[in-house]
């Protein structure tokens, strides 16, 4: 994307990332999606306010855009408030500076003192540490639910929903947002008889893993079971293996660990 891009649109972009008038953010969005600005908008959808991202990914869903919307659901990050805890907690500092020094001749802080007070700020770090790193596990975007919720409407009419949703559930790096795109493509047999007709094997085995349900899982395999590629194709052994460990007839199984030499 050119830089002049960012100046061009530099009114519309100040005004999605304030996310405060909803007529002046709706003109904003109308005016980037009729002069086709999507890869501007899927870089706006990423950091945006919830009011602006949610207007974008509803005038996207009714304009049939979705390669924005897939960005979003795939790396948008909740956007949270500033931390209000204080920069002062234990271990933010070492607990004895090298003012706190005795002069020469004169007793200092024992060393098992001191060793021990450097454990418990070392302790402390590491703490904030794992506790930071889970609070960025721990991310519910509102935004990136709205999106495959929205998607999810147009499954059965729209092959380019399908793809994009499939997009989601295979790349997304926030594993609730995957496993929420995957059970929606999982659970609709139109959708997987469709997969399975286009010899999708990857695809399919992606969606059953990404959906963390036994159920989606025991539907794919039946699927597969039913419509299994040619013995040729790349995708034959993978189609067996999975076969072999989630179908639910012990029969199925068999056969195609059979099949698999096992």
């Amino acid at each position: 994307m050119d830089v002049q891009t960012f100046t061009r649109w530099e009114s519309q972009i100040r005004t999605l990332m304030e996310g405060n008038v909803e007529r002046h953010v709706m003109d904003a969005v109308s005016a980037l999606i009729e002069a086709e600005e999507f890869e501007l908008i899927s870089h706006i959808m990423l950091t945006s306010p919830e009011f602006s991202a949610r207007r974008m990914a509803d005038v996207l869903v009714e304009q049939g855009v979705f390669e924005p919307l897939v960005a979003g659901a795939c790396m948008r990050r909740e956007v949270r408030r500033p931390s209000q805890i204080s920069g002062g907690a234990l271990g933010s500092r070492r607990i004895f500076r090298d003012f706190e020094a005795p002069d020469e001749g004169e007793p200092g802080v024992p060393e098992h003192i001191m060793e021990e007070a450097e454990a418990i700020s070392e302790h402390a770090d590491q703490t904030r540490r794992i506790a930071a790193r889970r609070e960025a596990e721990f991310d519910r975007d509102p935004v990136r639910h709205h999106i495959v919720t929205r998607l999810g409407e147009l499954l059965n009419t729209s092959e380019e929903a399908m793809e994009a949703m499939i997009a989601i559930a295979r790349v997304s790096a926030w594993e609730e947002t995957a496993r929420m795109a995957a059970m929606k493509l999982g659970s609709n047999r139109i959708v997987m008889g469709r997969i399975s007709r286009a010899g999708r094997v990857t695809d399919m085995v992606a969606v059953g893993e990404a959906s963390g349900s036994q159920a989606v899982r025991t539907m794919i395999s039946r699927t597969l079971a039913e419509s299994m590629p040619e013995s040729s194709d790349p995708s034959y052994r993978a189609a067996l293996e999975y076969i072999a460990e989630h179908h639910p007839q012990e029969g199925h199984r068999q056969a195609a660990r059979r099949a698999l030499g096992q």
